[in-house]
């Protein structure tokens, strides 16, 4: 009987000392922080994918930008409210769960950014690197000579 135990002690040992060699390791990356830059012209790049992660915004424009979340029904004011003067990156924003976050510039509401994150996988290849030949849109009939512009007149 004193023979069994030895033989099963001596084997837990030998599996405890072998197991972690089965086990693969944990691959170890530090978390990413994507930044995205915004100006009077609007967000650059104004669609980002990237993973459940942080997300930071630099102001490369000349005025104070204020960005936000818009609110959860129509008509809501926006919240979560960074506050970025020129030249100055905004605080680091989590976003540790998958699917699509919104961030509208609070002054332009039509300048707006998406952010799509993994929802059934945990990591994917960023896509989030501002273009360097950002323009914002021209308006219409800018160039063009055959664009209708009417005056407006009022009518009492």
């Amino acid at each position: 009987m004193l023979r069994i135990i030895r033989t099963a002690a001596a084997l837990l040992v030998l599996a405890l000392a072998v197991s972690p060699g089965l086990v693969p390791a944990r691959s170890s990356r530090a978390l990413t922080v994507e930044t995205v830059e915004v100006s009077e012209a609007g967000f650059n790049p104004g669609f980002c994918r990237m993973n459940r992660e942080f997300i930071q915004f630099r102001n490369v424009g000349s005025s104070t930008i204020r960005i936000g979340k818009p609110g959860v029904i129509a008509g809501d004011p926006p919240f979560d409210i960074r506050v970025i003067e020129p030249g100055q990156l905004s605080p680091k924003t989590s976003i540790p769960y998958g699917g699509t976050t919104e961030f509208i510039d609070v002054d332009h509401p039509d300048h707006s950014l998406q952010v799509l994150t993994p929802t059934f996988v945990t990591y994917w290849d960023p896509i989030c690197t501002p273009d360097p030949n950002f323009s914002p849109p021209q308006p219409p009939c800018r160039g063009n000579e055959y664009c209708l512009r009417l005056p407006l007149v009022a009518h009492d």
